[in-house]
């Protein structure tokens, strides 16, 4: 890992048509090259969105972008023409969709699908690049991938269907790979297969990575930096090491205590009242009010800001930051 940039999000903002307030509002992050940020949230606030933002594939209409800037290597993706924005999908940025069943396609054999995405952006012949998805095969460790590769996607498990999306991903060791869900619906043993294999397939390329999740275990395994998003907005940022040891917002907070510890002692886990607000009805202040114990009379009229909390990379929006988080739990 390295501290120069790779992709560099300020402003990110999403509507959806017919709407007054953002899905995804002024949403601003800084990816390093060969680093894995991880985007934590409950379902709904809008971390999926985001992704396919980046990746050019929202759809528009409904959804639009409505401001910022994306910058990849010295490109905006979010103005990019759409002829340049497909060079650059499966190629220089690689996507691991969350579920690989609906995302492969089921009249054509996984062999085809990757070396397809090789072909076009290479410029490989046919033989060369089936050799190089057979390759991919190995690497991603799919045992007799000579079989496997003349198979259809609904011919394999659900593991071995993540690890053809896996490979997929990262046929042309790409230089960002966006993982959403990456685990959904593997039973836990397969899960960490597929966590061990993205660690090491990263590690020996190279590649940096944002991975979509609510699963705040993967995030301690894979993250060296967490983005907390809340209701479209990002609610705290800062390295895994400070967010886990040290969690400022209280919906960070809720989430932590809302895990399940190792002591077994029975207690009933924590839970957060309420649900994410929807896109008609986000508030004009702290779109976390209505949910938050701590929040008062300026928490639901004046929407907070992302200010320093502790050192410059651990940030908070809360105007009652900073929380002992043994309390706030």
């Amino acid at each position: 890992m390295t501290t120069e940039p790779l992709l560099q999000v300020t402003g990110l903002g999403i509507r959806i048509d017919g709407t007054e307030r953002d899905l995804v509002s002024d949403l601003t992050f800084t990816l390093n090259k060969g680093e894995t940020l991880c985007i934590v949230g409950e379902s709904g606030c809008g971390k999926s969105l985001t992704a396919l933002a980046l990746m050019g594939l929202l759809a528009t209409p409904p959804l639009r972008v409505t401001g910022g800037t994306a910058d990849f290597r010295g490109r905006d993706l979010l103005t990019l023409p759409a002829a340049e924005m497909r060079r650059l999908r499966g190629d220089r940025i690689g996507m691991i969709f969350q579920e690989p069943m609906t995302s492969l396609n089921p009249a054509l054999k996984v062999g085809d699908q990757i070396a397809e995405a090789v072909r076009r952006h290479t410029g490989k012949s046919e033989a060369e690049a089936r050799a190089h998805a057979l390759e991919m095969l190995r690497r991603v460790r799919i045992p007799a991938p000579e079989t496997r590769l003349d198979v259809y996607p609904h011919n394999l498990s659900g593991g071995m269907r993540q690890r053809v999306m896996i490979a997929m991903a990262l046929a042309n060791a790409p230089d960002l790979v966006l993982a959403d869900e990456p685990t959904t619906a593997l039973d836990v043993t397969i899960q960490a297969q597929v966590l061990e294999l993205m660690r090491g397939l990263q590690r020996d390329t190279g590649t940096a990575m944002i991975l979509i999740t609510h699963d705040l275990g993967m995030v301690a395994e894979m993250a060296d930096m967490v983005a907390v998003m809340y209701a479209g907005q990002m609610v705290e940022t800062g390295s895994a090491a400070a967010i886990f040891d040290d969690p400022q917002h209280p919906y960070t907070i809720g989430l932590m205590s809302s895990m399940p510890g190792l002591d077994g002692d029975g207690d009933r886990l924590v839970t957060i009242p309420g649900v994410v607000p929807p896109a008609r009805e986000m508030p004009g202040g702290c779109r976390f009010a209505a949910r938050c114990p701590f929040a008062d009379a300026q928490c639901a009229k004046v929407p907070p800001t992302l200010p320093v909390a502790g050192d410059v990379s651990h940030r908070v929006a809360c105007w009652k930051a900073p929380l002992d988080a043994q309390v706030a739990a």
